[in-house]
């Protein structure tokens, strides 16, 4: 069967990559680890403090870059993609054939 469709549709797609890092670097400022943080710029006068925050700024997504390409390895485990798709309340089908 032939069908003319009008209406609005929206389609997410979601790639979900687990990815194992060893050894890499990863580049990490001041900045942004205390915006994800709320960690103080120094504590009792030391102002490398925000060093033991930087793993918890990356779990709470501050922005960075890893470079693996001259230090460590990465290795993906696994990719996975899924695609949503929904139709909005203003469709309208019409048989045609």
């Amino acid at each position: 069967m032939l069908f003319e469709i009008n209406g609005t549709r929206t389609t997410v797609t979601i790639t979900t990559v687990v990815e194992k890092f060893e050894e890499c670097e990863v580049e990490l400022g001041k900045a942004k680890v205390r915006e994800y943080t709320d960690c103080p710029s120094s504590e009792d006068g030391d102002p490398t403090a925000w060093y033991a925050h930087a793993g918890s700024a990356l779990e709470y997504g501050a922005p960075h870059k890893i470079n693996c390409e001259d230090f460590g390895t990465r290795e993906v485990i696994s990719t996975e993609t899924t695609v949503k798709q929904e139709w909005d309340r203003d469709i309208a089908l019409d048989h045609i054939g």
